[in-house]
């Protein structure tokens, strides 16, 4: 696959985006693109018109729709590359590359891994990296498993992200409950579930360890890797923090890295971003899953902040055939994120500590998405944690020290009863 040649106003390029936020429209601008954006219905943002040549809307999981709304635009306005970084709009945009003939991450990886059930089933074909794991479509499917595997096991959706309907099982005794909220999952009663639906579950053995992903970009099937990171999760495996880099010794970064690679090439990713999640514990490495784009979280910007490189302007230009930007100073050797997520459900009365915490030394930015009167509730998706703080400095532990007691100053004050 190669770039296109289209062309927009003065001759520039022309970017097809899907679901793409004002943040990568703004790089794709900066780099001499020209932009049309495809959105969700339920998630369009009227405001992104004006910096584009064409906005429009379509269902995301309609990869087939989308293809053909594509084939019309592009006769009209001739697309350089195809992108998306959202995961509902992944395996769409690779269709659209594959069918314009442009530069897409394979042969249809998005979609696989998008299908966390599928991409096992292309992993069993690997004696390196295949895992225990089955289909839940029953309790007694949960059962059987255990009884190859033992417990404890994870529940979780075969098509889900945002860490959104995970489910830990201890012993027999749960099976039954857990089955009961996969049900409820299935019944798609979440916030988003009109682009992130959940259409089925799948059961393995839960891997106990620490947590990270490790950041690549691949071009012509050669895998940088960007970043190993260190994710902090809480006990609903809803991300509360993550840390670039991980402290690790070589020997593990090694292990990780090579885990990884290993895992690009079997799957066929070949191109741009890929952001990979794995558990290294005492019975070896896990690799729960992987996606064909950048980290969310903000994890691109904090890998810059520590190595210099824009992972999301570096997969606008390489999908568009224009050279790599050259990397910028890096602003520190350590970047960590700190989420705020409430302790116990209740209505805000006030936050309180935001300048004294922005104050701190080595403390980068602090975000609230909440206040007064805001009703909140413990984390159960990513998308009910209520703030964070980014810290840096010139180790893992400056960073991390300046976060946490950036996290101590910052009090929820909650409504009385």
């Amino acid at each position: 696959m190669s770039a296109g040649s289209g062309a927009g106003a003065g001759g520039r390029p022309v970017l097809l985006l899907l679901s793409a936020s004002r943040r990568v429209i703004d790089k794709a601008r900066a780099l001499g693109l020209d932009v049309v954006h495809i959105q969700a219905p339920t998630m369009t943002d009227p405001s992104l018109a004006e910096l584009c040549l064409r906005s429009v809307q379509a269902e995301l999981p309609d990869v087939h729709g989308l293809v053909e709304l594509a084939r019309g635009l592009h006769r009209e306005f001739g697309f350089a590359g195809v992108v998306s970084n959202h995961e509902p709009a992944c395996a769409g945009a690779e269709a659209i590359a594959l069918d314009l003939g442009l530069t897409a991450p394979g042969d249809g990886v998005s979609a696989l891994l998008r299908d966390k059930a599928r991409t096992h089933e292309v992993l069993d074909g690997s004696e390196e990296l295949a895992s225990a794991w089955a289909r839940a479509r029953s309790v007694e499917d949960i059962l059987a498993v255990a009884a190859r595997a033992g417990y404890p096991l994870i529940l979780k959706p075969t098509d889900g992200s945002a860490s959104l309907g995970v489910v830990k099982v201890d012993g027999p005794e749960q099976v039954d409950a857990a089955w009961e909220r996969v049900c409820g999952s299935l019944r798609n009663e979440h916030r988003y579930h009109e682009v992130l639906p959940v259409s089925g579950y799948l059961v393995e053995p839960f891997a106990d360890g620490e947590e990270f992903s490790v950041e690549t970009f691949s071009r012509a099937g050669r895998h940088e890797v960007r970043a190993v990171v260190r994710k902090v999760i809480d006990g609903a495996f809803v991300e509360t923090g993550h840390i670039v880099p991980a402290a690790v010794d070589d020997g593990l970064r090694a292990e990780l890295v090579s885990r990884v690679t290993a895992f690009l090439d079997h799957v066929g990713l070949r191109e741009g971003p890929a952001h990979t999640e794995l558990i290294a514990g005492e019975k070896g490495i896990h690799l729960v899953e992987s996606h064909a784009r950048t980290g969310g979280d903000g994890i691109p910007a904090l890998v810059c902040l520590v190595t210099g490189r824009d992972v999301e302007t570096d997969m606008l230009a390489h999908f568009t055939g224009l050279p790599l930007p050259e990397a910028v100073p890096p602003r520190a050797a350590a970047a960590v994120k700190s989420y705020l997520v409430a302790d116990s459900p209740g209505r805000i009365a006030a936050v309180e500590g935001l300048a004294e915490a922005r104050a701190l030394p080595g403390v980068h930015a602090v975000e609230t998405w909440v206040g007064e009167g805001d009703e909140v509730r413990p984390a159960a998706a990513s998308w009910e944690r209520l703030g964070e703080i980014v810290a840096l400095g010139p180790d893992v532990h400056a960073a991390q020290s300046a976060a946490d007691e950036a996290r101590r100053l910052i009090r929820l004050r909650m409504e009385e009863s």
